[in-house]
């Protein structure tokens, strides 16, 4: 009962809040490696805010399933190796202007004795208004501050990786059974190896199975190490009607295939 009340006093606060502009936030690039013998790296935060905010980052471990969600993890993701006590980021709390960016050096002390392998971690950059207080009015509603985050991950190559990819089982679907409002080409990827799959999904069609035509694609389709497939989706601008479909999966980083595979309708 308590529970219940509660809930229904959150919603009825809610039709009353008027919401302040809130920082908007990103971190470039939206990916980092780290590998080889490199023990240190750079992001940029920037502010998209039409105001003064002040930033603050943090270190998040998550765990991905084959659907590509993120599930946060109360440790870090591997026993062996804890970002929090291995991550120094400088500056790491600051404040920036409006349209303002922010350069941070991150460094690493990785263990002498860490095992090979890839390790993973997230960084959050969170943008806040300098004055959080929240304010009451005349007419009893409030002020409220939203808090806007953004994460990127981080992945720490150390010693002998390596990783295939492969992709398979195409699927058409037509665009009213697709979230996206978008007709889409489902498939699954496999990963092998020690190392994550951090890829690019293209779709080309060719009417005539020669002269192709991009029709779709999608950015940071990744399979991070704890899981070896994952089903994804690429949005299309046209159902492909006949001829052949030729869908590329290549490295983010290094531009390297990891698979490609051509198929008739």
């Amino acid at each position: 009962m308590i529970r219940n009340f509660i809930l229904t006093l959150t919603l009825c606060l809610s039709m009353i809040i008027s919401t302040q502009t809130f920082a908007r936030v990103d971190i470039l690039p939206h990916l980092v490696v780290i590998e080889g013998r490199e023990r240190s790296g750079e992001i940029i935060v920037l502010n998209f805010a039409d105001q003064i905010n002040e930033f603050d980052l943090q270190v998040i471990n998550y765990r991905q399933n084959e659907n590509g969600v993120y599930a946060i993890l109360d440790g870090p993701l591997s026993p062996l190796f804890d970002p929090k006590e291995i991550l120094r980021m400088s500056p790491k709390k600051f404040r920036l202007d409006e349209l303002g960016r922010q350069k941070v050096r991150l460094s690493l002390r990785k263990p002498s004795d860490l095992p090979d392998g890839e390790y993973r971690f997230h960084i959050v950059a969170t943008g806040y208004e300098p004055d959080e207080s929240i304010k009451e009015t005349k007419n009893a509603s409030v002020s409220m501050k939203i808090n806007v985050g953004v994460a990127i991950p981080v992945i720490i190559r150390h010693g002998d990786v390596s990783a295939t990819g492969k992709i398979q089982d195409f699927e058409i679907v037509g665009s009213s059974k697709t979230e996206s409002g978008k007709p889409e080409l489902k498939f699954t990827a496999l990963r092998e190896g020690n190392a994550s799959t951090l890829g690019r999904v293209d779709v080309a069609w060719s009417p005539d199975g020669q002269n192709y035509e991009d029709i779709g694609f999608i950015t940071n389709f990744n399979l991070f190490t704890e899981i070896n497939k994952r089903y994804g989706a690429v949005p299309l601008e046209k159902i492909p009607r006949g001829g052949s479909i030729r869908v590329l999966y290549t490295d983010t980083e290094t531009k390297e295939v990891y698979d490609e595979v051509v198929f008739d309708l």
